[in-house]
């Protein structure tokens, strides 16, 4: 056959070949990676769990998910925070407040740490020996705002019941639970409870001070960040209205003061209640990150001298908190966990009281619908 004759019948076939090439590529192309032979799997995407707002309770915790570490092997905790970073439940570079090398106390009602770690929820109590008191702390990570809530006794706003904060504990199926304001006894401050202006009685010992707040109030908005109003700040019922529709506010808790703020302390000499310049009992909550939060209580013993609230204030901004704010303390203040009061309590007793904040686990549980 000719050269230069067959060189258009060879030039046909290349491009009859490239056409087929070309097909070819754009058909496997076509096919999802998972099908095509020999492709991995493709990776199912992390689930986010939330508890519904009007839930009545959260799901039960796994007893599985708790453990606790004498305070000799505290580096068993860094397993703990690294399995939880691993998970994405916390960040490759978040800070976290408790550290393996804390002065931990070793007294008269000493604990070990405990914790509890699931896909949605982080928690790890400790005591330390600060100045030597005796400070408990529960630190915590949650994954969707819904886990942090507030229950009132009985569900409802000025209810005559009071509970035993281990009590309300169970009935919500908390992972953790702290004291909260004790709303019941008191006629002053700002409430809001389920987005409603629950109380607005700012009127505190002078008639001229009926339009100031009296006491700071810590509001708790949908995405768990927190928000203050500060004592002597003006307002009007529907300015506070709408402040909790601006800012979508769940709940608020009227105790205070501020303690820290934009991680540096405040202090406090005068305050109307709480006893601010004695030494007392304190607790406090601080806000370290997005869904990151500290608890902070020093109520050992019933007889020794404790802090004043500024001292309260400048240790807790020791801790890696932006924000912290001042819980009823005294018999109050309470932390419950894993079916025990993780601190010691005023007395050594609980005391009935008409509230809760708490930390709950998203994850369903084994016997509820589509868990």
């Amino acid at each position: 056959m000719n050269r230069k004759t067959d060189f258009p019948l060879r030039l046909r076939k290349a491009g009859l070949l490239l056409a087929l090439a070309v097909m070819l590529t754009m058909l496997t192309a076509a096919v999802p990676a998972a099908e095509a032979e020999g492709a991995p799997e493709t990776t199912p995407a992390a689930v986010h769990y939330t508890i519904p707002e009007d839930a009545p309770a959260a799901p039960m915790p796994v007893y599985d998910n708790y453990g606790a570490a004498p305070v000799d092997e505290a580096y068993r905790l860094d397993e703990v925070i690294q399995k939880a970073r691993e998970s994405g439940l916390l960040g490759a570079d978040e800070t976290v407040a408790f550290r393996s090398d804390a002065p931990f106390y070793r007294g008269m009602y000493a604990r070990n740490i405990e914790y509890y770690l699931d896909d949605s929820i982080l928690v790890i109590l400790w005591k330390e020996n600060i100045e030597g008191k005796c400070c408990t702390f529960a630190e915590v990570k949650i994954a969707d705002p819904s886990q942090l809530r507030r229950k009132l006794a009985e569900d409802t706003y000025g209810s005559e019941y009071q509970y035993f904060a281990s009590e309300l504990h169970e009935q919500v199926n908390a992972v953790v639970t702290m004291n909260a304001d004790y709303y019941l006894p008191r006629e002053f401050g700002i409430v809001v409870n389920n987005r409603e202006l629950c109380r607005f009685d700012t009127g505190y010992y002078a008639e001229g001070y009926s339009k100031y707040n009296c006491v700071d109030t810590l509001f708790v908005n949908s995405s768990g960040d927190f928000l203050y109003k500060k004592m002597g700040e003006e307002n009007t019922p529907e300015s506070i209205e709408s402040f909790i529709r601006d800012n979508d506010i769940l709940f608020s808790v009227a105790f205070g003061p501020v303690l820290v703020e934009n991680g540096e302390p405040q202090p406090c000499t005068w305050y109307p209640l709480g006893e601010v310049n004695l030494g007392y009992s304190r607790a406090g909550i601080g806000q370290m990150g997005k869904g990151h939060y500290l608890y902070m209580s020093l109520n050992h013993g019933s007889q020794e001298a404790r802090w004043t609230v500024t001292e309260f204030a400048r240790h807790f901004a020791e801790k890696p908190v932006q924000t912290a704010y001042c819980l009823d303390g005294g018999q109050t203040g309470e932390v419950y966990f894993c079916g025990s009061v993780y601190n010691y309590i005023d007395f050594g007793v609980e005391r009935r009281v008409s509230d809760i904040l708490y930390f709950a686990t998203a994850v369903p549980s084994a016997e509820e619908p589509g868990a």
